[in-house]
């Protein structure tokens, strides 16, 4: 029964997620044409300056909240309660931090209030994800989908609707903060209602342990985010905002594509640190599937965008951003690393062993700013291309080896010389039908898929049943 929850789960979170990139992505290639690289290039500085500050703002408290409230359903309360004084007292810090670092970097004050306005957005954004974690935590997923919809949805429509009407680059901050406050009111009234009562509680002892236990998670995120976001904000200061535009362009694409594994992790992953304790054999059994689904996804995804990049970017955001397309060619890459290292993280998360990924995505973070640094004022975007795709790599080895040493991994190995052969079937497919329109050489790229997964027998038959009774079990 709790598998099919998961699956079932899985694919409740990835349709509302996909639902959620897509509006998303319309908004930024929307927002891409009718601002222009300069402004565009402001915007996604913002949004990336502002992103290296946010995790003051968590600290780590979302995913082990998500975690602790799996384990003991029954603390929730108490976890809520003691968990929002310190986000709250977090959110301010982040702020201020914000504000003063801004004020140091020299840029105009129209760009410093998108900042500002952008910045705002994010910390309610992330006090909306911090009652979003008792979604996860019950395996409630619709309402967490709900949750992000919310957003997604008033943030593409009125963000779409001020741009045409000539809001611009200002009008367009502001509506990021109103639809992240719209999900921070949705969550906050549906937990109150159907999961706890909301009341500050200030218990030092938990406190402490939450800050504490939290570190790692919290130190984790400081790390990913200065080589999610670093490059985008040395890309504006080393070079120019219509560079920062158009690989910009190129890595929300790449973002957009991370909801696969992003979508099936939130569900994936309460169940992975219940398991842990007490089904060695189901745990085992979660994390070796979902690592197979992730593993063809990632890298099919990543070919396919290899040989598309051109055509993909002047299609989604015309020829202006046509650079993009080489920085997109290198990036795609990154995705494939990304797919399968976010199943061994978040495994790695689950056993308790969380310090372990903190220390390598340190050594990642050190290594991308160094690459950057290296790598921009030659390359511009490329080298910012080329970092990320590094650091991807030398996290996802060593979190693999790692975790080898308390999973048996090694037939996952054997799958290697399968995936091998279906992306090397699809990059000739795709090759030779490049010339053709988008729509005819989408319907090949399918059907060479489906041909080589069957004919390589990459899934097992009892693989099959299971995501024909997920399917079942989510349509229930």
């Amino acid at each position: 029964m709790r598998t099919n929850r998961v699956a079932s789960n899985s694919l409740l979170t990835v349709i509302a997620e996909v639902a959620d990139r897509i509006m998303r992505f319309l908004l930024v290639a929307v927002a891409a044409r009718l601002l222009g690289d300069s402004n565009y290039g402001i915007l996604t500085f913002a949004i990336a300056f502002a992103s290296l500050f946010l995790i003051l703002a968590d600290f780590g408290l979302q995913n082990l909240f998500v975690r602790e409230i799996a384990r003991n359903a029954d603390e929730t309360r108490r976890l809520v309660g003691n968990g929002l004084v310190i986000k709250l007292v977090l959110a301010g810090v982040a702020f201020l931090c914000i504000y003063f670092v801004a004020r140091l970097t020299g840029k105009p004050a129209h760009v410093l209030t998108t900042v500002y306005i952008i910045s705002a957005s994010l910390i309610i954004g992330s006090l909306a994800e911090f009652f979003c974690a008792v979604f996860q935590g019950f395996q409630k997923m619709k309402y967490y989908a709900a949750a992000s919809f919310i957003l997604s949805a008033s943030n593409t429509l009125i963000g779409i609707a001020v741009l045409l009407l000539g809001g611009g680059l200002r009008g367009l901050a502001w509506v990021y903060l109103l639809s992240r406050a719209l999900k921070l009111l949705y969550a906050v009234v549906v937990v109150r209602l159907r999961f706890t009562p909301i009341t500050l509680r200030f218990e030092p002892r938990l406190m402490k342990y939450l800050v504490t236990e939290g570190m790692s998670f919290g130190l984790t995120r400081v790390f990913s985010m200065i080589y999610t976001y670093f490059d985008s904000t040395m890309l504006s200061l080393m070079v120019n905002d219509a560079v920062v535009g158009w690989y910009n362009v190129a890595y929300r694409l790449i973002f957009a594509i991370m909801v696969l594994p992003m979508g099936v992790m939130r569900s994936v992953y309460p169940a992975l640190s219940a398991y842990h304790r007490t089904q060695e054999a189901a745990f085992h059994k979660l994390f070796a599937r979902t690592f197979k689904l992730m593993l063809i996804a990632g890298t099919s995804v990543a070919t396919l965008l290899f040989v598309l990049a051109d055509k993909v970017i002047v299609l989604l955001f015309g020829a202006e951003y046509i650079r993009g397309a080489g920085a997109l060619k290198i990036l795609v890459w990154s995705t494939a690393f990304y797919f399968v290292g976010t199943v061994v993280a978040h495994a790695i998360s689950a056993i308790g062993r969380q310090r372990f990924i903190t220390k390598v995505v340190a050594a990642s973070a050190v290594l991308n700013i160094g690459l950057n640094f290296v790598l921009i004022p030659k390359y511009s975007l490329y080298g910012a291309a080329f970092a990320t795709l590094a650091s991807e790599f030398f996290t996802f080895v060593f979190d693999f080896w790692y975790l080898s040493r308390y999973l048996t991994v090694r037939p996952l190995l054997r799958l290697l010389p399968k995936v091998a052969v279906i992306n090397v079937g699809l990059f000739l497919a795709l090759s030779w039908s490049i010339d053709f329109p988008l729509v005819i050489v989408a319907l090949i790229f399918v059907f060479v898929y489906v041909l080589l997964v069957l004919g390589t027998r990459f899934f097992s038959k009892a693989e099959w049943l299971d995501f024909k009774a997920m399917v079942r079990a989510s349509s229930a």
